[in-house]
């Protein structure tokens, strides 16, 4: 007995100590004060830096230096704005600035020189604790002769899609007429209508006039361009990602590589549009107004340009990108060189007939593991195999020829415009970027005949590409195998390379030309050239892609199993 309360006594000892109350926390958040936000936010399109709400400074007010911006390390958090102090493109009022839910003075101005804001005037919030509200600040004016601040007070949706899988999306036009010192080449009168990448509309939203805004639609989550067009049928420039000098006749964006232009910067008859992964649940507003964000260049050889302003539009998310735990998308795709064939995921089939060489529509499946089918046109099973799916991944399933039968290979495709291009020494930590404008290429093998195939330029050369350092995504691409390291060829904007084929081994590279393949053309990374509403087509136009190699290079085999080259758009 006393041996069993010693042992009692021994465990109360320990699990006191495993439970001792420390004397010290940490506490690494920038903001440790509760800040609940209330139902009113501010969006900051006129590049207002300094806020102030009731007469309370919430930015710092520190004027930029004798350059007229913000340099390095100019910084002074705020307990609103922690890392900069300064106003940024949107702003969710807390509700301890706001007086029985009411801001009676909200000021936005600006201390630096190179931006014209308009002078500071105050407006009033009124805060519904049952509806959601965003105050968009713009230069906006229905008449020629000079842009004022306009506020525009726009209900937003938080309510989920109803569709889970799915995200909303809707037009806001708050666009001004231009005055006469804006090029004619930069206007574009709108009504304004919203398009994917290739031009077709988006369903369920019609053409919207200055100062009006569409009902939220809902699409399958995804990674798209979307693209803003005008009464007719040309393109807006979108504002970021540093592709904003434009050509002041045509109002496209001009770049180091294309047709002879102005001032060393060149046309590429290309509209800036982002492209970006739009996530299950998010909700978001693409929204066209007045910015100063536009560049044309002087003329001067050097590169020199000058501000203009230009209707631009951007992509603001209404709520907080939400985590995907549940879904990922899966596309199946025909390398047979002549057979149709359908596809089963689990016992349901998808409702596409692929011809050969034809991608199908992305499927939207639960994470785990699935099972896939290859079916030819009758529904007879060809080849099966399982897959699992990971929380946002994107898949294409490819079925190609074998000796006895069909084969089926699946790879994993990089549509978040994120890569590395730092060295073998480095962990990843600091060389990674995010390309919202992507022109990315890799390249898959499924012609029987080949055990190997590189894809070269013109004389076999390398592609003029931004290539990664550590990877040569184009060369020795095996039969059926896809390159996992560093996949892509990042070409430049509006590339002009033909693609040509070349039978390597893995001892000479790149080989002999097999001159029995058709060279690809650039323009044909162009889904429908009559979209360009431009003196000349593009070279390209941006994308993620997939450039296989199917069909036959025996002689004997008939004409429609020739082998070729394909060309797969995985952004839409």
């Amino acid at each position: 007995m006393r041996k069993y309360l010693l042992y009692i006594l021994g465990a109360t000892y320990f699990l006191s100590a495993c439970t001792k109350k420390l004397d010290y926390t940490y506490d690494n958040r920038l903001v440790q004060l509760p800040n609940s936000p209330s139902n009113s936010r501010l969006i900051n399109l006129i590049g207002a830096t300094e806020l102030k709400i009731n007469g309370q400074a919430l930015t710092s007010f520190v004027a930029p230096d004798i350059e007229g911006n913000y340099g390095p390390g100019q910084t002074k958090g705020t307990r609103f704005f922690p890392e900069s102090g300064r106003l940024g493109l949107t702003f969710t009022i807390p509700q301890e600035v706001l007086k029985n839910g009411i801001a009676d003075s909200i000021l936005f101005s600006t201390l630096g020189t190179k931006l014209p804001v308009p002078p500071a005037r105050p407006f009033k919030v009124q805060d519904d604790p049952f509806k959601t509200f965003d105050y968009y600040f713009v230069r906006f004016t229905p008449n020629l002769g000079g842009y004022t601040d306009s506020l525009f007070r726009i209900p937003r949706s938080i309510s989920s899609p109803v569709n889970p899988a799915a995200f909303k999306i809707r037009l806001v036009n708050l666009s001004s007429p231009l005055d006469s010192h804006t090029p004619v080449g930069l206007q574009r009168n709108g009504p304004f209508r919203l398009a994917f990448a290739d031009g077709t509309l988006v369903p369920g939203i019609t053409p919207i006039a200055a100062g009006e805004y569409s009902e939220y639609v809902e699409i399958p989550y995804g990674t798209y361009q979307f693209k803003i067009l005008d009464r007719d049928g040309k393109e807006i420039s979108g504002t970021g990602g540093g592709y904003n000098i434009l050509n002041p006749a045509t109002g496209t964006l001009m770049d180091v590589n294309g047709e002879p232009g102005i001032g060393g910067y060149k046309n590429t008859w290309l509209t800036y549009a982002p492209v970006k992964t739009y996530l299950p649940g998010g909700i978001y507003s693409i929204v066209v107004s007045i910015n100063y964000d536009s560049k044309l260049p002087t003329g001067n050889p050097n590169g020199e340009t000058y501000s203009t302003d230009n209707n631009v539009f951007r992509v603001i998310n209404d709520i907080s990108d939400p985590i995907n735990l549940t879904y990922a998308k899966i596309q199946g795709i025909n390398a047979l060189p002549s057979a149709s064939v359908k596809y089963k995921i689990d016992g349901i089939l998808l409702p596409e007939l692929l011809e050969a060489s034809r991608a199908g529509e992305y499927s939207i499946q639960i994470v785990g593991k699935h099972t896939l089918e290859v079916l030819d046109a009758n529904e007879k099973k060809l080849a099966d195999t399982t897959f699992y799916l990971e929380p946002g991944d994107n898949l294409s399933a490819w079925c190609y020829p074998k000796t006895n039968g069909v084969g089926i290979t699946i790879t994993s495709n990089n549509l978040s415009g994120k890569y590395y291009n730092g060295t073998a020494n480095d962990d990843a930590t600091y060389n990674t970027f995010k390309d919202s404008y992507p022109f990315w290429v890799r390249f898959m093998n499924f012609c029987p005949d080949t055990k190997e195939v590189s894809f070269m330029a013109d004389n076999g050369m390398p592609f003029r590409s931004m290539i990664q350092i550590n990877g040569k995504g184009n060369e020795h691409i095996v039969f059926t195998k896809p390159i996992t390291s560093e996949p892509y060829i990042r070409m430049f904007v509006n590339f002009t390379t033909d693609m040509l084929l070349y039978a390597s081994t893995p001892a000479i590279m790149p080989g002999d030309w097999v001159r029995e393949v058709r060279n690809l053309k650039s323009r044909e990374f162009i889904a429908k050239p009559e979209l360009y509403k431009t003196l000349q087509v593009p070279a390209s136009e941006p994308g993620v892609y997939t450039v296989a190699l199917i069909g036959n290079l025996n002689a004997s085999a008939p004409a429609k199993d020739r082998a070729r080259m394909i060309i797969v758009k995985h952004t839409k």
